[in-house]
């Protein structure tokens, strides 16, 4: 269920939902101890490395003593490439892992008070003793989460794209780090880190770290997409209009009451509320990689039924991003993977219930199984490979 923003949340050392967005969020590290201990060894370094050699899945090696400083490796990696590794100072880091494994995936929900498509994805990394991937910032918030190990951390200033940093490596490390927290972390313990803020992990033994990432969309990318969506619906005969203007005694000068005109008639076109929900709802639904495609089953209605009544539960895609707008504080419109999907207006309450969980259970859906209409258009979205019946549990 969603989280409530005044519930004290055993993740976030106590604090309700509403105090850590206050207090923390984008401002301030937190550590918490002990968050997750059934997470630290949800996953060993050999599930990684047998990800890390799928030619779908992105991966990468940073190794600091390598043929040159902070050497960055791509993957995929073969076996007897990640043999032939030294035995310190590496990382591997396998991006999105939560795609593949959809019970990781299930961990996103502690994280619901945040919108669904300020998520990014969880990577997840494994070190050796000494391996880091150097100090650097994101631009990002993330919480981090230790699985088994210890790694030390180091937080430092705040940095931006003129912090100095190391040349000769692709990769973002910085000259210097200003260190006002060093902790060592253990199995299950969670540190939030906010964007900009310098950061410095080092593997003090065999360890892996999930990085629950989040994204902020491009300002420049979302006014291309507003600009696009406002033109569209203004036509190319909307032109500007200066009645009752004042006399002019330059002519070759652009007057601050013209540049002010253009401007405020510009922003009318963009100040338009159906506008930005049409622009921005399929954009911030659209899937991480842009080649994604899911793959759906299709099931019958009795199928459906009777693998949740045997257990199953019902999960969202992993990988699908998931979106509805809103109309006098109800779903309106629902877009997946930067597509509009139809739904009956009489399963709006339906619709929203899926959208907002990531997974199901029968009592969970209970209401709707009898509802010929509601398993209908379930089914269609199964098929697409929007949602599936899960029964590995």
């Amino acid at each position: 269920m969603p989280l409530m923003s005044d519930s004290p949340l055993p993740h976030l050392g106590g604090l309700t939902a509403a105090e850590f967005l206050r207090d923390y969020w984008q401002k301030k590290p937190l550590l918490v101890r002990n968050a997750f201990p059934e997470l630290a060894y949800r996953l060993s370094d050999e599930d990684l490395k047998e990800l890390a050699q799928e030619e779908s899945v992105e991966a990468r090696i940073v190794l600091e003593k390598g043929k040159t400083p902070w050497e960055l490796r791509k993957g995929p990696f073969d076996a007897k490439a990640l043999k032939a590794l030294p035995k310190t100072h590496w990382t591997l880091l396998v991006q999105a892992v939560d795609h593949y494994l959809p019970a990781l995936a299930d961990y996103l929900a502690h994280f619901a008070f945040i919108p669904d498509w300020r998520i990014d994805d969880i990577m997840v990394s494994y070190a050796v003793e000494g391996g880091s991937v150097g100090p650097h910032f994101d631009q990002y918030d993330v919480f981090l989460i230790q699985g088994f190990g210890n790694r030390r951390w180091q937080l430092g200033q705040h940095c931006d794209e003129n912090s100095p940093r190391v040349d000769g490596t692709p990769l973002r490390i910085l000259q210097q780090i200003d260190v006002h927290f060093d902790e060592v972390v253990n199995p299950g313990d969670l540190l939030y880190v906010p964007p900009g803020m310098a950061h410095f992990g080092v593997a003090q033994n065999e360890c892996t770290t999930y990085s629950v990432g989040f994204r902020a969309p491009s300002l420049a990318h979302v006014l291309e997409r507003v600009v696009d969506a406002a033109l569209e619906a203004a036509g190319s005969n909307r032109l500007f209009t200066d009645a009752g203007r004042a006399a002019t005694a330059h002519p070759a000068a652009l007057a601050e009451a013209d540049l002010e005109a253009l401007r405020a008639q510009v922003l009318t076109l963009l100040d338009d509320r159906d506008t930005l929900r049409h622009a921005l709802a399929p954009f911030l639904s659209e899937p991480k990689y842009d080649d994604y495609e899911p793959q759906g089953e299709e099931l019958s209605l009795a199928e459906i039924r009777e693998a949740l009544a045997a257990g199953a539960v019902l999960r969202r895609d992993p990988a699908s991003r998931c979106l509805y707008t809103l109309k006098d504080g109800r779903p309106d419109e629902l877009f997946v993977n930067g597509r509009k999907e139809w739904f009956p207006p009489a399963l709006v309450d339906f619709v929203q219930l899926l959208a907002d969980q990531r997974q199901l259970a029968a009592d969970q859906l209970a209401p709707w199984l009898a509802d010929e209409d509601a398993l209908h258009w379930l089914a269609d979205q199964m098929a697409s490979g929007h949602w599936f019946l899960d029964s590995d549990e």
